[in-house]
């Protein structure tokens, strides 16, 4: 299966975002793709009127996606806003089909208050982790700052992922973009999966702002930790196989799934 990394950046203009992602829906098919991943936050970057954007996944912009997927035969993951409790939104990732299906949508469960940042104040958390079938492989979904929690890695490996889809718009800072890779790498690793994790980078036509409008690095690891694709700073669109055969051959040779000491620690949560 070829996964393709979708780099792009995101504006305050959804129209704007929705014929990028067309445009690297192409370039992907293009090149082979099966599925091609998208940033978090790929409707509107972050720092604009959220509430404002967000929409029902019947909408216009969920709709636009469906249509790009159909159009391609290429299935992809992206991040979109849905409408919340209380005034806020869901941080919401998307899955269609090639057909342009929807298969299925994850609200995001960690919602980042740290460094300074408080997502929780306008975004609303999700409840339940997602695992589903999407090109042929069985893909866990999570989104952002939700790779720093490896229980949910875990849970969605125990289920039955080979590979972890990772959405992001991670935010630059102190440390920031070495946390990003090493955590990313730790999740592969530990839990013996494929991860595709697909951040932003800035818009340049667009005014400087202090939320998160991504670093790129966006990554292709496989089940050892090996990072197959990395594509620095700079917007596009790379593609990379994705081996599912792969997993249960690290995890004949590296069984930690099987080794985990559930009678000390109990079953992943799910």
């Amino acid at each position: 299966m070829r996964v393709a990394l979708g780099q792009i950046p995101v504006s305050s203009r959804p129209s704007v975002n929705a014929d990028r992602v067309r445009a690297a829906l192409a370039q992907a098919a293009a090149d082979g793709a099966d599925l091609a991943v998208f940033p978090e936050a790929t409707q509107i970057r972050f720092g604009s009127d959220l509430r404002a954007a967000a929409e029902p996944l019947d909408g216009p912009f969920c709709s636009g996606l469906a249509a790009a997927a159909k159009d391609t035969g290429v299935a992809l993951v992206a991040g979109v806003f849905e409408p919340g409790p209380d005034g806020r939104v869901y941080n919401t990732a998307v899955a269609y089909d090639g057909a342009g299906e929807l298969v299925a949508s994850y609200r995001k469960l960690h919602l980042f208050d740290a460094f300074g940042y408080r997502e929780s104040e306008f975004v609303a958390p999700g409840s339940t982790p997602v695992l589903c079938t999407v090109a042929g492989v069985r893909a866990g979904l999570e989104i952002c700052y939700d790779v720093r929690f490896g229980e949910l890695s875990r849970a969605l490996a125990v289920a039955g992922a080979q590979l972890l889809v990772l959405p992001a718009a991670w935010a630059a800072g102190l440390f920031k973009e070495e946390h990003w890779i090493t955590l990313v790498r730790a999740r592969a690793i530990e839990n013996t999966v494929w991860v595709a994790a697909v951040g932003q980078v800035p818009d340049p036509d667009e005014p400087p702002t202090k939320a998160a409008t991504g670093v790129g690095r966006s990554l292709l690891v496989d089940p050892l930790g090996v990072v197959r694709v990395d594509m620095g700073p700079a917007a596009g669109v790379a593609v990379g196989s994705v081996d599912a055969g792969l997993v249960e051959e690290v995890r004949a040779t590296v069984p930690s799934l099987a080794n985990r000491r559930e009678d000390v620690f109990g079953p992943p949560v799910r």
